[in-house]
């Protein structure tokens, strides 16, 4: 568990704040209750979740468009050197 903890109200970072809400007082800094802490603090958790999960979202799209992408480009790379292979050798030479 860290030392330290931010108060979601002033931003503070210290070891006093998180003492404060561990006993279930406000913040030494501004005065924000231990329990609007936790709710913004649970709010902001959530929110972040979410974001997380949105790009997590964005992320598996995109590795699947280029998945996609790279079986279209192996079957047409296959194709031009079967034909590069079926081709006639042309050394009629200089």
């Amino acid at each position: 568990m860290a030392d330290k903890m931010v108060c979601p109200a002033c931003g503070s970072y210290t070891s006093s704040i998180l003492r404060a809400f561990q006993e279930g007082q406000p913040c030494p800094s501004c005065g924000l209750s231990s329990q609007a802490a936790g709710e913004i603090l649970d709010v902001q958790e959530r929110r972040a979740n979410e974001q997380l999960k949105a790009q997590l979202e964005t992320a598996i799209t995109e590795r699947d468009r280029a998945q996609s992408e790279a079986r279209r480009l192996a079957v047409h790379l296959d194709r031009i050197k079967r034909a590069v292979k079926d081709a006639p050798d042309d050394d009629g030479g200089p």
